[in-house]
């Protein structure tokens, strides 16, 4: 009975953050698409923004992460 109310649980939670998740996916992607036509035209730009990725990546705060999705 547990497992049942827990595997619900799970599911609606999955299903509120599913479309968040998509559309972070999307951003990230089109971003990605970006910097690729970038790498030849301005490989000084593409280094800068793997600069600031590689920081944001450095610096991730996990909590303060979920406690940005609890907003939503």
């Amino acid at each position: 009975m547990l497992d049942k109310f827990m595997e619900r649980m799970l599911e609606n939670v999955a299903s509120v953050y599913m479309l968040k998740f998509k559309d972070i996916a999307n951003t990230k992607a089109l971003e990605l698409a970006s910097m690729k036509e970038k790498v030849r035209t301005c490989p000084e730009e593409v280094e800068a923004w793997f600069d600031k990725e590689i920081e944001k990546v450095n610096n991730l705060d996990i909590a303060g992460a979920i406690e940005k999705m609890k907003i939503f």
